[in-house]
């Protein structure tokens, strides 16, 4: 029998999925960000810290998701044990990223 969605479990659904967003924005700006830093700079020095910010944003973005919560059984969203995986279901309870969407 198919445990119902909850909309307070498609609300924190949401939460993770707009984690994902803010890292892959962040994987997916690096280069042109870096790009045109150095076109419109006579130094590096513009490239270098936005370099700095960029890694501190990934950072922040691969904690934010890698410690998600599932909202149905609790645990680590994409980590079970000692492995990890950022696919679209959670690794314990096999809950879809976009169920009751």
């Amino acid at each position: 029998m198919e445990e119902t969605i909850t909309p307070e479990i498609v609300m924190r659904l949401s939460g993770i999925r707009m984690r994902r967003l803010f890292l892959w924005l962040v994987f997916l700006t690096y280069l042109p960000a870096i790009g045109l830093a150095l076109k419109f700079s006579d130094t590096g020095k513009p490239a270098f810290y936005l370099g700095i910010t960029w890694l501190l944003m990934a950072a922040v973005g691969g904690v934010l998701v890698s410690f998600s919560r599932c909202p149905r059984c609790h645990e680590l969203f994409h980590i079970q044990g000692y492995s990890t995986s950022w696919g679209r279901r959670c690794v314990n309870c096999n809950l879809h990223l976009n169920a009751g969407k």
